[in-house]
């Protein structure tokens, strides 16, 4: 492995940087859009929203074509734990308290559904994807926390969720106590995904990267357009601003490390400490993750090192692979699904799964579908984007939108250093107020200058000192070092000061 440059790794070896479900995957290579196109629904997105809506709406007899950015699963749905689940921290006694019992009923039973009907997809498309059904729990270490651990487990059950308090976990450290959802799944995601887009009719595009939908018509970044009569947009966080997402999520970053054991767990876990820890085996491999934090505002080298260090403590493991991925935090802690915004109808979103959308994302797709095909759905009261929910958001969104405020206008006043100063393979801003410059200086010792303001909302972006990226703090868009469009909602890549 390669040395770690940053001084809070004490042993001085990095893990390969790549998600453990990239690595023996044979994935086929598919083309851009070179054309204009018509059809019935254009997805955007191929992660699991977009291509199990894209199935979903092809078995209801609709055409579908489906743009892809970058690859099948070259976001979230590639880079994460691949739990499925419905057991989500603490969430439900929260929910009960915010939302009421209806809400956090419908919610659990979404989780339920998206899990059996990934079971179901994977059995009927004959997808080998290594899944499997296994407990999952959410444990504390912590006297203090137990009665909220045991209210968890009493709500839950009474929402007819398979769950039950325990105090016994084959985790080789001592726990308090537990929830446990009994029946929940773990799978590779990203031969589960390839497995889905294989078995689409329509076409997917790749290195396809929609920049707008207006009347009816998609525009891709490379000129051809798409016109459909319906169009999803399961870009992780939507690019079209009109809906307002950015302003109603914050984004989130989280880091995933992977070592071999021969003693794997044989349950899932998530602790209930800050930053909580995420725990899972998959064959030899133990997946540790957690040191969240929001885009752009920590030093990602750091935080991998710690989580290392938790590993390597509770496990003894000596980490072999790192990633990170992102997630879109909503303000009422309910991911927004259904018709983008009042003004356009033919226009759907899904979007703020928390954290937890391979289950979750799954239903969302057969809410989409139900909703385009002009059904009504159960959920769509509780998923509705329109929503006003004061007393469960008010106080995430005036506090999450004031972290805005201050980075727009704090970043600009921050003293930055001098080009001669960054290291080859590194990157930091240099110079100061509006004409602030994102620098990086290549293994060959070029200076790659660009603006700093991010091309969404103006941001200062940050230097990710771990994955060489640019991250902006406000609303999450990341750009490669030399300024191309990583994730958005950004669509337009960095360009020169």
């Amino acid at each position: 492995m390669p040395r770690c440059a940053h001084p809070a790794n004490r042993v001085g070896l990095c893990p390969v940087m790549g998600s453990l479900w990239s690595q023996d995957v044979t994935r086929p290579r598919r083309d851009a859009l070179e054309h204009d196109l018509s059809v019935d629904v254009a997805v955007l997105g191929a992660g699991i929203v977009g291509l199990t809506t894209a199935l979903l709406l092809e078995r209801q007899g609709a055409r579908v074509a489906v743009l892809e950015g970058r690859r099948v699963a070259a976001g979230a749905s590639g880079y994460n734990t691949a739990k499925l689940s419905s057991l989500h921290s603490l969430a439900y006694r929260r929910l009960v308290g915010t939302l009421g019992s209806d809400a956090a009923r419908a919610y659990g039973e979404a989780n339920e559904a998206g899990i059996a009907q990934v079971f179901e997809l994977a059995r009927q498309l004959g997808i080998d994807c290594d899944l499997r059904r296994k407990p999952n729990y959410t444990y504390t270490e912590s006297e203090s926390d137990l009665d909220q651990v045991r209210e968890e487990a009493g709500v839950a059950l009474g929402l007819g969720l398979p769950a039950s308090y325990v105090e016994n976990v084959d985790l080789p450290f001592p726990v308090a106590g537990a929830v446990r959802f009994d029946e929940q799944g773990e799978f590779h995601p990203v031969k589960y995904l390839e497995g889905l887009a294989a078995a689409l009719d329509g076409p997917l595009y790749e290195g396809t990267m929609a920049t707008n939908v207006h009347g009816g018509q998609v525009r891709t970044a490379g000129g051809p357009v798409v016109s459909a009569d319906h169009v999803v947009v399961a870009t992780h966080l939507p690019f079209l601003d009109r809906g307002l997402y950015f302003a109603r999520c914050h984004p989130e970053r989280s880091y995933v490390v992977a070592g071999r054991t021969a003693d794997p767990p044989a349950a899932m876990y998530l602790s209930t400490e800050q930053p909580a820890h995420s725990i899972r085996a998959h064959g030899d491999w133990l997946l540790v993750g957690g040191e969240s934090h929001k885009t752009g505002q920590a030093d990602a080298a750091e935080r991998y090192a710690r989580l290392e260090a938790w590993a390597r403590e509770r496990f003894a493991i000596e980490p072999e692979l790192r990633w990170a991925t992102q997630d879109h935090m909503p303000v009422d802690a309910v991911p927004y699904v259904g018709r983008h915004d009042p003004l356009s109808s033919g226009v759907w979103v899904a979007t703020g799964f928390r954290k937890w959308g391979l289950a979750m994302g799954t239903a969302a797709a057969e809410l989409l579908a139900a909703q385009i095909a002009g059904r009504d759905h159960v959920w769509a009261a509780l998923f509705d984007p329109q929503r006003l929910r004061p007393r469960a958001s008010a106080k995430t969104f005036v506090k999450e939108n004031a972290n805005v405020a201050l980075r727009f206008l704090g970043d600009r006043v921050v003293k930055r250093g001098k080009p001669e100063e960054i290291a080859p393979g590194a990157g930091r801003i240099v110079g100061a107020g509006f004409g602030q410059r994102a620098v990086y200086r290549d293994k060959d010792g070029k200076l790659h200058e660009l603006s700093a303001r991010c091309t969404h909302l103006g941001c200062i972006v940050n230097w990710n000192t771990a994955e060489r990226t640019w991250d902006c703090p406000c609303h999450g868009s990341r750009f490669a070092a030399t300024g191309e469009v990583i994730e958005g909602p950004a669509v337009r890549p960095l360009t020169g000061p």
